[in-house]
């Protein structure tokens, strides 16, 4: 089915307002949904428990990073952009996870019989560690594949609703499975949990080809478009590359030189950090089809840099929030046990506010078929985050990897800054600053939102 028939199909609104609102919407419910289950995650199996599980999925999200070949962005791209027949689409992308699943699990066996071994698998896990690391890399890829068809039809509010679906499956699993081990007096494990998150990442792949129905008809015969994603996503490959190893670079470092008890702490002090790019996140998802579908060049720059700034101070917002009451509400909430992840996240949230900004950008030069950008400008975040996290890590753990990734997050935004600026002539200070207009769109949707309540 071509994108021209998409019109005779039964759709929601896709507006990139409504979108945004949607995406928000749904991102608050996920974070929330995200923080009850590392707050049952922590409390039920503790730091080490914890941290062998980050480790296996952040293993799991290499892997599928390195032999994925970044086909997610060309699939929106492409889809977006009217040039791919759906149903022959997913059924090579099917073939093709498969295949990369099959070659990522050959490395990981290699790997794990190298002095490597203790940066990627918890110890004692080398022969189940594998078979989780595998399965998580053929749900990630087909989910991640099937996710990014449908943001190119731009069905954000479906993709919205399935990574709910999904967050809460996997809660619920936790869940019965820590009463029935308290029922049954029996020790909670960290493969456990790890096998739990295995089975919610492939429900969701589910879930997504459920939703993908109206479109599954037609001969998978037919030129899919399968071609053109994979013109487009090599450059983006690379990018993607280079932008997830700033990301999670250091969790393998901690791993390595500290032990999964650090990974724990430092991966939960990642995870709060991060909730600041709610916001970025959410509209970046939006903005890419929607700059790669329009026609207006210039409009698609103005709402770029009024996204960017929008998010920029809400980011700092948030993060004023979590540094005033971090140091309390972080014991509290998640146990005793992990109160050394306090400074951790205190060192994170200068580099994670100001990168909302590079999220948002990288979606706009995505959009405009300009990847490559994104390339360089994660290059220079990479080499900061290699250089400081072999100094930083072994010599100050957690913290030193707090540090790093801080810095490299500020050397990304201003690299990524120097280029949108040089692409659309827009000054710096048009993508960093409020302005008088932002503040009157922020008073109109206020009244709006408070008449519509006080009209119910």
């Amino acid at each position: 089915m071509r994108i021209a028939a998409l019109h005779k199909m039964p759709r929601g609104p896709s507006s990139l307002l409504y979108s945004s609102i949607h995406s928000f919407a749904t991102s608050i419910l996920s974070v929330v949904i995200g923080l009850v289950s590392s707050i049952v995650i922590a409390r039920g199996f503790g730091p080490t428990a914890k941290g062998s599980a980050d480790l296996i999925v952040a293993t799991g999200t290499l892997l599928a990073m390195v032999f994925g070949l970044s086909l997610q962005s060309g699939i929106v791209y492409v889809v977006a952009r009217g040039r791919a027949v759906i149903n022959g689409l997913l059924a090579r992308l099917a073939l093709i996870a498969l295949i990369q699943t099959l070659l990522a699990t050959v490395a990981l066996v290699g790997l794990v019989q190298t002095t490597l071994a203790p940066a990627l698998v918890p110890p004692g896990s080398e022969r189940w560690g594998v078979i989780a690391v595998a399965l998580l890399v053929l749900g990630i890829l087909l989910s991640g594949h099937y996710r990014n068809v449908l943001i190119g039809l731009q069905e954000i509010p479906r993709v919205n609703l399935i990574n709910l679906y999904g967050q809460i499956v996997t809660l619920i699993a936790i869940l019965v499975f820590i009463y029935a081990a308290w029922f049954r007096g029996e020790q909670l494990t960290a493969e456990a949990l790890i096998w739990l998150q295995v089975g919610g990442s492939m429900a969701i792949v589910f879930l997504f080809l459920w939703a993908l129905r109206p479109w599954l008809n037609g001969s998978i015969r037919q030129e899919s478009g399968l071609s053109e994603v994979i013109t487009y996503s090599l450059p983006s490959y690379l990018a993607n590359m280079a932008q997830f190893l700033n990301y999670r670079l250091d969790i393998f470092f901690v791993s390595y030189f500290v032990g999964v008890k650090g990974v724990g702490l430092y991966s939960l002090a990642v995870g709060i950090a991060q909730l600041l790019w709610l916001v970025s996140g959410a509209t970046s998802q939006v903005l890419l089809p929607d700059v790669a579908a329009s026609a207006d060049r210039v409009s698609a720059q103005q709402r770029t840099a009024r996204v960017a700034r929008l998010s920029l101070w809400l980011s700092i917002v948030l993060a004023g929030g979590l540094v005033i009451g971090g140091d309390m509400l972080l014991p509290l909430v998640f146990g005793v046990a992990f109160r050394e992840s306090v400074p951790a996240l205190m060192w994170l949230l200068p580099g994670v506010t100001i990168f909302s900004v590079a999220n948002v950008i990288g979606s706009y030069l995505a959009g405009i078929g300009k990847p490559h950008l994104n390339l360089a400008v994660a290059l220079v975040g990479l080499v900061v985050t290699v250089v400081l996290d072999f100094v930083l890590i072994p010599w100050l753990g957690i913290i030193g990897a707090a540090i790093a990734s801080s810095m490299s997050y500020l050397a990304t935004t201003l690299a990524i800054i120097a280029i949108f600026v040089h692409e659309t002539r827009i000054p710096a200070g048009r993508v960093l600053l409020i302005t008088k207009d932002d503040l009157s769109l922020i008073f109109t949707m206020v009244r709006r939102i408070l008449g519509a309540q006080r009209a119910t």
